[in-house]
């Protein structure tokens, strides 16, 4: 079999929610890869919410506001006009919570974001009732679902043809570590069959990886939900 070099990708999409801290960290890892391999990182839209809607509760894009939901929404009224403020936005909540402990889940916090980055604050008022802005989220969330089964982020697409899921970094590696991992990712996409992978912890590195996600845990309000992803 015979796979793609590194530098013949000329196209990653990335699949994030902001409120994930693994998804972030890998943000910050594919950025490092395409600042060396040359690539375009496409920043599209999943919602947890959505896939882990619990039974009876309302869908994200039912309500006034919700949590990374609406975030999503900003990012999407940005990205309309202005690609790399989408990301900016999404690397500033995500410093913000998953680094800092800060909280990025009010409307208020949305502002302050869309303010720091520059952009007119009341984007975050428009997305409230916004039927056009939940669309463009459910889009990419329903396409990276029904074309390639995601079921969580990170995902990331390479070239529009195949999909994985992660890699689940923490912290992201920088450097060599960086563009070898990209390597990796991207072989490992080419074996079809190829369900998971996953590394065992040891009692150090669980406290390692405890410890990186203190933040997170000090700045969400919300309770994690996991549906299995091998359910349906």
């Amino acid at each position: 079999m015979t796979t793609p070099t590194s530098n013949s990708v000329s196209k990653v999409e990335f699949f994030y929610d902001p409120m994930c801290p693994f998804a972030f960290e890998t943000s910050l890892w594919i950025k490092e890869a395409r600042d060396h391999f040359g690539f375009e990182v496409d920043f599209r839209f999943f919602s947890l919410e959505e896939i882990n809607l619990e039974e009876g509760k309302k869908h994200p894009y039912e309500r006034d506001w919700s949590y990374g939901f609406s975030l999503l929404k900003c990012a999407a009224l940005l990205k309309e006009s202005d690609v790399k403020a989408a990301e900016d936005f999404y690397g500033y909540v995500g410093e913000r919570i998953h680094h800092r402990g800060q909280k990025i889940h009010t409307i208020e916090d949305a502002r302050e974001a869309l303010s720091f980055i520059g952009k007119d604050p009341s984007i975050a008022d428009e997305t409230v009732g916004n039927d056009r802005a939940a669309k463009l989220v459910m889009a990419d969330h329903n396409f990276v679902v029904e074309r390639f089964g995601g079921f969580g982020v990170p995902t990331i697409v390479f070239d529009g043809t195949r999909a994985i899921f992660g890699p689940v970094v923490m912290p992201a590696p920088s450097g060599s570590e960086a563009l070898a991992l990209f390597e990796l990712a991207l072989s490992m996409s080419y074996f079809d069959t190829l369900l998971e992978i996953k590394r065992p912890q040891n009692l150090d590195q669980r406290r390692r990886t405890a410890e990186l996600l203190d933040p997170y845990l000090k700045g969400r309000v919300w309770r994690s939900v996991q549906n299995a992803p091998y359910s349906k």
